[in-house]
């Protein structure tokens, strides 16, 4: 390839693309009249922690170092493990708080999160296992998860393009989310995206400026809480109010307290500064 011919690669690869989405929801936490298994091949992780050694061996070296802010912040990925190769071959990737400022250069869209609102915005499962129930199974994990480290969490979001029928078809028929607004989602080269300007409908949703969470009872679009078709979608009990000790757990990576640049630095129970393994990090 000439050199002509690498600068419009460039040029196009950088050009924006722009997607209608919808954004769907769901209440939890999820409930079953029994667990769905992918089977004995597979195991689930939990991982709060960006340099986990399967998370670096799916994900590119750019993404994990651009989301270290926002694992900092909370975010999570639940990955499924195939036991036989030792690869991860599903993720889902999820906010507990909204992204900051900034943010859309590591490929966070500006969703304006509630305390008990969670976003899930990157769903993978390796074509090779879509037929195992691997991503039915991931979503239960995932809830289990966010039951044991977010109870607060009510409501989690997610989002696809419109025109992906598959993704669509998922996210209604199997994980069992409706659409409460739309909204055009641009994206610039890898990782930049953000949302395009007025392009929310209704304005009145989780990537609306105005009107988040107001009018009577905190009402939003596809879920009211009074009139006729107002119900309880929360459920008390529910398989997922259990803990995920039937998946592996990554939170190595950082711990409360100040880091190692910081003036006053933590003493370990040897009186030592303390490093991650002599001031264990607790969720």
């Amino acid at each position: 390839m000439s050199l002509v011919d690498k600068v419009k690669a460039k040029a196009e690869h950088l050009k924006p693309r722009v997607n209608e989405c919808a954004i769907v929801v769901r209440p939890l936490p999820l409930i079953a009249d029994e667990i769905i298994s992918a089977g004995e091949d597979f195991y689930f992780k939990v991982v709060f922690d960006p340099t986990d050694r399967h998370l670096v061996a799916l994900e590119p070296a750019q993404r994990l170092e651009l989301m270290k802010g926002p694992f900092a912040r909370g975010a999570l990925v639940i990955l499924a493990i195939h036991k036989p190769t030792d690869k991860a071959i599903g993720k889902m990737w999820l906010l507990s708080e909204s992204p900051v400022s900034g943010d859309g250069k590591r490929g966070l869209l500006p969703i304006q999160l509630a305390k008990d609102e969670i976003f899930l915005f990157d769903l993978w499962v390796h074509r090779d296992f879509r037929r195992n129930a691997v991503g039915i199974t991931m979503a239960f994990e995932m809830g289990a998860a966010v039951d044991q480290f977010f109870p607060q969490a009510r409501w989690v979001y997610g989002y696809a393009h419109v025109d992906n029928e598959a993704s669509m078809q998922l996210m209604s028929l199997v994980y069992g989310m409706w659409t409460v607004q739309t909204m055009k989602e641009y994206e610039i080269g890898d990782y930049h995206v953000g949302m395009v300007p007025n392009s929310d409908s209704p304005k009145f949703g989780p990537f609306s400026k105005r009107g988040r969470h107001s009018g009577a009872g905190f009402q939003m679009p596809g879920r009211p809480r009074t009139g006729e078709m107002a119900r309880d979608y929360h459920h008390p009990e529910g398989f997922a109010r259990r803990t995920v000790n039937d998946a592996e757990l990554s939170d190595g990576w950082m711990w409360p307290g100040p880091e190692w640049f910081d003036t006053v630095h933590p003493k370990g129970s040897d009186g030592k500064p303390a490093r991650p393994e002599t001031l264990p990090r607790e969720i």
